[in-house]
């Protein structure tokens, strides 16, 4: 009796979890009107989503768009807030903004996918495309991969093409890592969006710029033109080789030197390749005061493997006539890729003989006044 009593026990007990899991999986819903909609290809399909919260207790919600098609793009806010996790207070009710972007070609056939507060609730949603087509706004370009440095613009042609009868106003945006540029141009200006003519084509110029250090490696950029009746996209693909820098400077550190008048004085100057490629075909030069000389060994350095560096020698000579004093001379060392640039002070003095001579014709000089004087002072 006692075991049968126990299991009735169990029973009841597994019934009350179910129902309290139940009402507790249901404590907080996603709603909207329209959770299924058809559309013409490339429309820009806009939800306003209600994030219920029916529990007498405040909850968090994850909030994630989930299997929408491939190449396809949201945004989700709430207010003017872009948002992933949201809060609502017990027996109220939140209002999420879901803006779905086609890409630009799209066949005749329907689409689910799902906006799910994680845990909670799943909220199906499907767009029905009635045809197969292009959006009537279409952005292109002829190039869309490029290869290069880290610190090198990469500069693309596109074309927005209006194929409405009405005029048409495209918002430019891309959507990148942190820490890249990305710049739009028409009729040599930078803008952020552009107006179109019925049946036109207008175009666009798109600099991308990577941030330094980008590492090695393949990088796409989609890049966007949205208008209130659709969306085109363009996927540029970036091949970062690295990057290039240099720098010249000395063991010590120090960016001066002494120098005698009409004498040598070799210079030991190192160059620092800090950069993640290798560079090539370093040539070596020198920005100097009038008929000084300036020669390098070597004048040239093939290669210097990232990371590495490489010894140079300067050999600096002032002409014989020049005055004491501070100069200043500019060593360069440039490659198709980078360049560097140092200025040393070059303090020059001049020769015990030079000094002698000079103090020989400032005598011969007032002894020349002296007799001048005294000849002609008498008179």
């Amino acid at each position: 009796m006692s075991t049968n009593v126990n299991k009735l026990k169990l029973v009841l007990w597994s019934v009350l979890l179910m129902a309290f899991v139940r009402v507790d999986a249901q404590s907080v819903q996603l709603y909207t009107t329209y959770p299924k909609i058809t559309v013409s290809p490339g429309e820009v399909v806009e939800y306003n989503i209600e994030l219920i919260n029916n529990s007498s207790a405040i909850k968090t919600s994850e909030i994630a768009v989930e299997a929408l098609p491939k190449e396809w793009h949201y945004e989700l806010k709430s207010g003017n807030y872009t948002v992933d996790r949201v809060s609502v207070l017990p027996k109220d009710r939140k209002t999420l903004n879901l803006r779905v972007f086609m890409s630009g070609k799209q066949s005749k056939g329907s689409h689910t996918f799902y906006v799910s507060a994680k845990g909670q609730y799943r909220l199906p949603l499907t767009v029905n495309i009635d045809k197969d087509g292009i959006s009537i706004g279409e952005l292109s370009s002829k190039q869309t991969n490029m290869e290069g440095a880290a610190n090198s613009t990469f500069t693309y042609n596109a074309t927005l093409f209006n194929r409405s009868s009405e005029s048409q106003v495209y918002a430019l945006s891309a959507n990148t890592e942190e820490g890249w540029g990305v710049v739009f141009k028409s009729a040599g200006k930078q803008v952020s969006s552009v107006n179109v003519d019925p049946n036109q084509r207008q175009d666009i110029l798109v600099e991308i710029n990577a941030p330094e250090g980008t590492k090695k490696g393949s990088y796409k950029i989609p890049v966007r033109a949205t208008s209130s009746t659709g969306q085109s996209e363009i996927v540029f693909d970036i091949v970062v080789t690295g990057s290039y820098k240099l720098e010249l400077t000395t063991s010590s550190g120090r960016l001066n030197f002494d120098a005698n008048a009409g004498s040598t004085h070799k210079q030991q100057l190192i160059v620092k390749n800090t950069g993640s490629s290798d560079i090539n075909q370093i040539n070596f030069s020198s920005e100097a005061p009038s008929h000084w000389e300036v020669v390098f060994e070597p004048a040239r350095i093939n290669t210097i493997k990232a990371g590495e560096t490489a010894n140079i020698n300067a050999t600096v000579k002032p002409p014989k006539n020049v005055m004491a004093g501070d100069y200043m001379v500019t060593f360069s060392a440039k490659s198709s890729d980078a360049s560097a640039k140092s200025q040393f002070r070059v303090t020059v003095e001049t020769s015990l003989l030079s000094g002698w001579i000079g103090l020989l014709f400032i005598i011969i000089a007032l002894g020349s006044v002296y007799l001048l004087i005294r000849k002609y002072g008498r008179r």
